[in-house]
């Protein structure tokens, strides 16, 4: 169950991190578009009027892209500080037992100490007894 919780963080931040690395392309294929469309210099006006629209458009896309990169790299971060969190849990959780288990171990070695002690106080009991 510990470990499970940290996976599913994993899986999530993996999945966010390609969605945020998706959005840096899209940016990228959008500015190369906009670039791509260069304000006609020997056209007629409707021809200049069509590319600006068009280049607005792209704009507007690109802006659109930026923001939904923002968006992908703030769930990023969300993911990976849940991630950390999960790895926090499990750690601390491996530590609570791995500190159960050194008591029980400690007891269990004391009850054999105490068990050792009864015999050998009884056998040296006997031995005097018996002169």
């Amino acid at each position: 169950a510990r470990q499970a919780a940290e996976d599913t963080a994993k899986t999530a931040t993996a999945a966010a991190t390609t969605a945020a690395d998706l959005a840096m392309v899209r940016i990228r294929s959008r500015e190369r578009d906009l670039d791509d469309r260069p304000v006609p210099h020997s056209a007629g006006a409707a021809a200049v009027s069509a590319t600006l629209s068009a280049r607005q458009a792209m704009a507007g896309a690109l802006n659109d892209a930026i923001g939904a990169a923002g968006l992908a790299s703030a769930l990023v971060d969300q993911r990976r500080g849940e991630l950390a969190e999960a790895m926090a849990r499990r750690r601390a959780l491996e530590h609570l037992a791995e500190r159960h288990l050194a008591g029980l171990r400690r007891a269990e070695e004391a009850a054999e100490q105490a068990a050792v002690d009864d015999i050998s106080g009884a056998a040296h009991h006997r031995t005097r007894g018996s002169r």
